[in-house]
Protein backbone atom coordinates (compact mmCIF):
# COMPACT_ATOMS: atom_id res chain seq x y z
CA UNK A 1 0.00 0.00 0.00
CA UNK A 2 2.70 2.51 1.01
CA UNK A 3 5.94 1.43 -0.49
CA UNK A 4 8.08 4.51 -0.79
CA UNK A 5 10.88 4.81 1.72
CA UNK A 6 9.15 7.46 3.84
CA UNK A 7 6.72 4.80 5.16
CA UNK A 8 9.52 2.46 6.30
CA UNK A 9 11.13 2.46 9.76
CA UNK A 10 13.76 5.12 10.29
CA UNK A 11 17.37 4.15 10.92
CA UNK A 12 18.52 3.91 14.52
CA UNK A 13 20.08 7.11 15.80
CA UNK A 14 23.42 7.03 17.55
CA UNK A 15 23.61 6.93 21.33
CA UNK A 16 25.84 10.02 21.50
CA UNK A 17 23.40 12.08 19.40
CA UNK A 18 20.41 10.93 21.45
CA UNK A 19 22.18 11.60 24.73
CA UNK A 20 23.06 15.14 23.63
CA UNK A 21 19.50 15.77 22.49
CA UNK A 22 18.15 14.38 25.77
CA UNK A 23 20.43 16.65 27.80
CA UNK A 24 19.43 19.66 25.72
CA UNK A 25 15.80 18.70 26.17
CA UNK A 26 16.11 18.52 29.95
CA UNK A 27 17.79 21.94 30.07
CA UNK A 28 15.65 23.75 27.49
CA UNK A 29 12.22 22.14 28.00
CA UNK A 30 11.28 24.12 31.16
CA UNK A 31 12.22 27.38 29.45
CA UNK A 32 10.26 26.36 26.37
CA UNK A 33 7.17 25.49 28.40
CA UNK A 34 7.33 28.83 30.24
CA UNK A 35 7.47 30.57 26.84
CA UNK A 36 4.52 28.51 25.59
CA UNK A 37 2.50 29.34 28.71
CA UNK A 38 3.33 33.04 28.46
CA UNK A 39 2.37 33.09 24.80
CA UNK A 40 -0.90 31.33 25.60
CA UNK A 41 -1.75 33.94 28.22
CA UNK A 42 -0.99 36.76 25.76
CA UNK A 43 -2.99 34.94 23.10
CA UNK A 44 -6.00 34.62 25.42
CA UNK A 45 -5.81 38.27 26.44
CA UNK A 46 -5.66 39.30 22.79
CA UNK A 47 -8.66 37.04 22.16
CA UNK A 48 -10.76 39.10 24.54
CA UNK A 49 -9.88 42.23 22.59
CA UNK A 50 -10.77 40.47 19.34
CA UNK A 51 -14.19 39.64 20.77
CA UNK A 52 -14.90 43.36 20.76
CA UNK A 53 -14.02 43.71 17.06
CA UNK A 54 -15.33 40.34 15.88
CA UNK A 55 -17.91 42.11 13.75
CA UNK A 56 -15.18 42.68 11.14
CA UNK A 57 -15.37 39.85 8.57
CA UNK A 58 -12.42 37.47 8.60
CA UNK A 59 -10.98 38.48 11.97
CA UNK A 60 -11.91 35.25 13.72
CA UNK A 61 -10.72 32.97 10.92
CA UNK A 62 -7.43 34.87 10.73
CA UNK A 63 -7.03 34.54 14.48
CA UNK A 64 -7.56 30.77 14.28
CA UNK A 65 -5.08 30.46 11.40
CA UNK A 66 -2.55 32.36 13.50
CA UNK A 67 -3.13 29.94 16.38
CA UNK A 68 -2.63 26.92 14.11
CA UNK A 69 0.57 28.41 12.72
CA UNK A 70 2.06 29.36 16.08
CA UNK A 71 1.12 26.24 18.05
CA UNK A 72 1.69 23.83 15.18
CA UNK A 73 4.93 25.05 13.65
CA UNK A 74 6.55 27.95 15.47
CA UNK A 75 6.05 27.08 19.14
CA UNK A 76 4.82 23.48 19.55
CA UNK A 77 4.45 22.18 23.09
CA UNK A 78 6.83 19.28 22.34
CA UNK A 79 9.21 20.13 19.45
CA UNK A 80 10.31 17.34 17.13
CA UNK A 81 13.94 17.47 18.28
CA UNK A 82 13.05 16.84 21.95
CA UNK A 83 14.07 13.37 23.18
CA UNK A 84 12.31 11.81 26.15
CA UNK A 85 13.82 9.22 28.47
CA UNK A 86 11.76 6.34 26.98
CA UNK A 87 12.96 7.34 23.52
CA UNK A 88 16.54 7.38 24.74
CA UNK A 89 16.22 3.98 26.41
CA UNK A 90 14.24 2.22 23.65
CA UNK A 91 15.80 3.57 20.44
CA UNK A 92 15.42 0.91 17.77
CA UNK A 93 13.29 -1.39 19.98
CA UNK A 94 10.58 -2.56 17.57
CA UNK A 95 8.42 -4.24 20.23
CA UNK A 96 8.36 -1.05 22.33
CA UNK A 97 7.22 1.08 19.39
CA UNK A 98 4.62 -1.50 18.31
CA UNK A 99 3.15 -1.42 21.80
CA UNK A 100 3.25 2.39 21.76
CA UNK A 101 1.36 2.58 18.45
CA UNK A 102 -1.24 0.07 19.55
CA UNK A 103 -1.76 1.85 22.88
CA UNK A 104 -2.28 5.16 21.10
CA UNK A 105 -4.74 3.63 18.63
CA UNK A 106 -6.64 1.84 21.39
CA UNK A 107 -6.80 4.98 23.55
CA UNK A 108 -8.16 7.10 20.72
CA UNK A 109 -10.51 4.34 19.54
CA UNK A 110 -12.27 4.38 22.91
CA UNK A 111 -12.79 8.15 22.74
CA UNK A 112 -15.67 8.86 20.36
CA UNK A 113 -15.55 12.63 20.77
CA UNK A 114 -12.67 13.03 18.35
CA UNK A 115 -13.03 11.74 14.76
CA UNK A 116 -9.44 12.66 13.81
CA UNK A 117 -6.06 12.06 15.38
CA UNK A 118 -2.40 12.40 14.52
CA UNK A 119 0.38 10.11 15.62
CA UNK A 120 3.71 11.96 15.65
CA UNK A 121 6.93 10.41 14.38
CA UNK A 122 8.22 9.82 17.91
CA UNK A 123 5.38 7.31 18.37
CA UNK A 124 6.27 5.02 15.45
CA UNK A 125 9.94 5.69 14.69
CA UNK A 126 11.24 2.09 14.83
CA UNK A 127 8.23 0.47 13.12
CA UNK A 128 7.50 3.05 10.40
CA UNK A 129 4.37 4.81 9.22
CA UNK A 130 3.40 1.78 7.12
CA UNK A 131 2.90 -0.23 10.31
CA UNK A 132 0.66 2.52 11.69
CA UNK A 133 -1.42 2.50 8.50
CA UNK A 134 -1.80 -1.30 8.65
CA UNK A 135 -2.74 -1.44 12.33
CA UNK A 136 -5.06 1.58 12.16
CA UNK A 137 -7.66 -0.29 10.10
CA UNK A 138 -7.89 -2.98 12.78
CA UNK A 139 -8.78 -0.29 15.34
CA UNK A 140 -11.39 1.42 13.14
CA UNK A 141 -9.21 4.16 11.63
CA UNK A 142 -8.09 4.98 8.11
CA UNK A 143 -5.54 7.38 6.69
CA UNK A 144 -6.91 10.89 6.31
CA UNK A 145 -7.43 11.90 2.71
CA UNK A 146 -4.99 14.51 1.54
CA UNK A 147 -1.30 14.95 2.01
CA UNK A 148 0.28 12.59 4.47
CA UNK A 149 3.70 13.41 5.89
CA UNK A 150 4.98 10.09 7.23
CA UNK A 151 8.34 11.68 8.05
CA UNK A 152 6.57 13.90 10.62
CA UNK A 153 3.18 12.38 11.53
CA UNK A 154 0.40 10.10 10.34
CA UNK A 155 -3.09 11.61 10.23
CA UNK A 156 -6.00 9.26 10.85
CA UNK A 157 -9.77 9.52 10.54
CA UNK A 158 -12.24 7.28 12.35
CA UNK A 159 -14.17 4.82 10.19
CA UNK A 160 -16.21 2.98 12.77
CA UNK A 161 -15.80 1.36 16.13
CA UNK A 162 -13.93 -1.92 15.86
CA UNK A 163 -13.02 -4.11 18.81
CA UNK A 164 -9.19 -4.34 18.51
CA UNK A 165 -7.64 -7.76 18.24
CA UNK A 166 -4.73 -8.61 20.51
Amino acid sequence: MHRDSSWDPLPVRGTAQLTCQFLLTTVYAPVHWVLCTAFTLVYLAFGYVLELISWIPGVESGYMKLADLVYGRILPWWPRWFVSLPELRHEGDVAFYQARVEAKLARWSDNWKYPHTEIPLRGYRAVGAGYVAERASEFGWRLTDGRQQPAAEVKLTRITYVQPTS
